[in-house]
């Protein structure tokens, strides 16, 4: 039976992602992202969890004990950071990575670090860059910003690019932070599903931090002990649609590996087996598998420390805020990619069992080729069907 379009879920997708994407966050300061995450778990009796290192776990469960299947997204994106003040003037310090001739002239909206509304009302005005310092590899390592009258700012606020919060145009996406709350919205709309609908499965949402400055949050969760050694881990991204990897509109991507690590095998043929049932079933569906070697992402971490792992990711726009012409812009995702993706997380929900079966299948296909192949290999091994030259 399909599970195609639209989702039965209790909350429309657009409002997920308008709620969460919405939300200011940095590399280390998640707050309100965190919290956000703990009320759509309240709300929906969901079990949710932080390990010591402020990692997110919300977690289902219905039916008999199996292997969980995790999907893990990030609450970071890169974002500046107030290091001092004096004066009207800010010294900034850039997490995340972007190429250090963006940002000169740019105005910043000011948040405070440990927000009392998680969606961001308490806003501190405005700054605007006049400086930008660059690092070793030509990307922004910090700025100097003034601030503009009646604005306030001390050390450890916020300090995020001021382009649209949350827009829509059409089917697009407009958002500041599409990297990776926009993912994050695919996991919370999973996990809405499950609760509205009770399907047998097991599912973690796990929501990580600090991935942007070197996938610290998905490393430590590999270690806190929150998640079984038997977990199959998808790591649930955004991905550069530059160079053509992707296209937006086309589908959720079933990502094969990274720029540094192909994932296991096994996993992506199940994951791709279960696109093809869908889209089978439905010529709606689309789905696209690519390598996307436009980054590294959280799998890597999840695969090399000992969990059999995939990865999925819709095609972002404007990837960390490069606009064209070198300008700041909001990032872009399409609502369909991501109301598809949650699509095969929900087929996903309870299939674990064939991912054991997925690679043998496979082998056992060839093995039959083999077979079929060898007596008409043996009859023409002697036959050629070309004349010596004389």
């Amino acid at each position: 039976m399909t599970t195609r379009g639209p989702l039965p879920a209790t909350t429309p997708l657009r409002e997920i992602v308008r709620a969460i994407v919405s939300v200011p966050t940095a590399p280390y300061l998640e707050a309100g992202v965190r919290a956000h995450i703990r009320e759509f778990a309240a709300e929906r009796a969901l079990d949710c969890v932080e390990d010591a290192y402020g990692n997110v776990y919300g977690r289902y469960r219905r039916g008999r004990a199996g292997r969980p299947l995790v999907l893990g997204a990030h609450m970071d994106h890169p974002g500046f950071v107030v290091a001092s003040r004096r004066g009207r003037t800010l010294e900034l310090e850039f997490r995340g990575g972007l190429d250090a001739t963006y940002g000169r002239g740019e105005q910043l909206r000011l948040y405070p670090a440990d927000p009392a509304d998680p969606a961001g009302s308490a806003e501190l005005g405005t700054a605007r860059i006049e400086s930008v310092r660059a690092d070793e590899r030509g990307r922004i390592a910090g700025a100097s910003a003034r601030l503009a009258p009646g604005a306030e700012a001390v050390a450890g606020d916020l300090a995020l690019w001021d382009v649209a919060a949350c827009a829509f145009r059409g089917e697009l996406v407009l958002a500041r932070q599409c990297d990776d709350l926009a993912g994050c919205a695919a996991v919370l709309a999973t996990l809405d599903y499950a609760a509205a609908f009770r399907p047998p499965g097991h599912l973690v949402g796990l929501f990580t931090r600090a991935e942007e400055v070197g996938l610290r949050g998905a490393v430590v969760a590999s270690g806190a002990g929150l998640l079984p050694d038997d977990a199959v881990v998808i790591a649930v991204e955004t991905s550069s649609q530059a160079g053509g990897r992707a296209r937006q509109g086309d589908g959720p991507v079933i990502r094969v590996g990274d720029a540094m690590h192909v994932f296991s095998p096994a996993v992506t043929r199940w994951m791709t087996a279960l696109a093809q049932e869908l889209a089978a079933e439905d010529a709606t569906f689309a789905f696209q598998r690519k390598l996307m070697d436009g980054g590294v992402t959280e799998a890597t971490a999840y695969d090399l420390l000992g969990y059999e792992t995939g990865a999925a990711c819709v095609a972002l726009g404007n990837y960390h805020n490069a606009g064209p012409r070198g300008r700041i812009a909001a990032e872009t995702v399409h609502l369909g990619d991501l109301d598809a993706l949650v699509s095969l997380f929900v087929h996903m929900l309870g299939r674990l069992p064939e991912l054991d079966r997925a690679l043998p299948e496979l082998r056992a296909r060839f093995e039959r080729i083999g077979r079929e192949a060898r007596p008409a290999l043996r009859a023409t091994r002697r036959t050629s069907p070309h004349r010596p030259r004389a």
